[in-house]
């Protein structure tokens, strides 16, 4: 009989790229009997051969909370063999899960959250040391608790020596059919994913300012914005300078942006939540063939330089930026190439086909053999 598998979360949207589309739709082409609850606006429904339980959103964050006593009371009474979870607020119930049930619990640790707590706006600056220094006694204490912990990098990985069993599996974009390059002559330059400062919003808008004006390029920006004032969004304003923000879309329509762009963006500001992570934003702009250029942090760099798909800058310097994306948008060949050497990279080495494996591994050690 096939193994069934709970997959949670209270916060990710059931069709989250990662818990969905990735992992709960591997494990469920593994033969394993996948039943995912999360965030929808319906109560149950079969996608994909896994099972989706719906969760009500709750805005507030002390309501957010009780949804770990719902999705602790689902678990024992689905007769899951094994438990797998996405939120670090969900670590006290998947201790008690395994208390409880005697199944194997894993966290999928997304996030260095010690770290992105500097991140969070809502609080207090003096306070975000003492917080982040207590959430990682918190998180590192009810790890080991557990059976086994899953982390999107290795850096991360690095944070749960204590824990028996951490793997990393890398959160690479799904292997795409080839996007079909726009021989528009338009010169758009893309940016997918959540807008911030600390993402670089500023000093993307800024950077159009030096732009050569004979290129004619265009900036759109593709996604929901994060702490931005007002003003700054004005859709007139940002027009005059040839930007467009289009908020959040369907990712059908994000693949048609990403056949019309010339170059990907991804100058995220320095900070320490960034310089190890892995955006997917920068695969995607690889597995679409298109040259992108990022911030000049050491893993980018590597990355970026030995696939050949791209520039590395300061992210801080509106003029270095615009300085790489000019010298790709004037030359053709070398913007060909670099689309081309992405391509092969995505195919080769990106992509979740090479991570898969790892996590279906890990669920043949983790549950007792037939």
């Amino acid at each position: 009989m096939a193994h069934k598998v709970m997959i949670f979360s209270s916060v990710h949207q059931y069709d989250d790229s990662r818990v969905f589309h990735k992992e709960a739709k591997s494990l469920a082409e593994a033969g394993y009997v996948v039943e995912l609850h999360a965030l929808a606006d319906f109560t149950r429904k079969e996608e994909a051969g896994v099972r989706i339980v719906g969760v009500k959103r709750q805005n507030k964050r002390w309501k957010r909370l009780l949804l770990g006593w719902q999705l602790y009371k689902r678990a024992l009474k689905s007769g899951a063999d094994i438990y797998h979870f996405h939120d670090p607020e969900l670590l006290p119930w998947g201790y008690l899960i395994k208390l409880r049930t005697g199944s194997p619990v894993i966290y999928d640790s997304h996030e260095d959250l010690p770290k992105q707590i500097y991140t969070k706006q809502w609080i207090p600056a003096p306070l975000r040391k003492p917080i982040s220094k207590m959430v990682e006694r918190i998180e590192k204490g009810l790890a080991k608790r557990l059976t086994a912990v899953i982390t999107a990098t290795e850096s991360i990985q690095q944070q749960f020596k204590q824990v028996s069993r951490v793997e990393v599996i890398k959160n690479y974009p799904l292997k795409m059919n080839h996007i079909q390059v726009d021989s528009s002559e338009k010169n758009i330059i893309l940016y997918v994913g959540g807008i911030s400062y600390l993402r670089g919003f500023r000093e993307m808008v800024q950077m159009m300012d030096y732009i050569p004006p004979h290129l004619k390029a265009e900036l759109h920006l593709i996604g929901p914005v994060q702490h931005i004032d007002e003003q700054e969004l004005d859709r007139d304003q940002l027009a005059k300078k040839n930007i467009t923000w289009h908020g959040r879309v369907p990712f059908d329509e994000v693949k048609k942006w990403l056949s019309k762009g010339k170059v990907g963006l991804v100058c995220l500001h320095p900070i320490e939540n960034y310089r190890e992570s892995l955006p997917i934003k920068m695969f995607e702009y690889m597995a679409a063939g298109l040259p992108l250029v990022a911030t000049d942090f050491p893993l980018w760099k590597e990355i970026i330089h030995t696939s050949k798909c791209g520039e590395t800058c300061d992210a801080y310097d509106p003029q270095d930026i615009a300085k790489k994306v000019t010298g790709i948008l004037e030359d053709h060949e070398k913007q060909m190439a670099m689309g081309e050497s992405g391509r092969k990279a995505f195919e080769e080495l990106y992509n979740w086909k090479t991570q898969e494996q790892k996590l279906i591994h890990l669920y043949r050690d983790l549950l007792p053999k037939d």
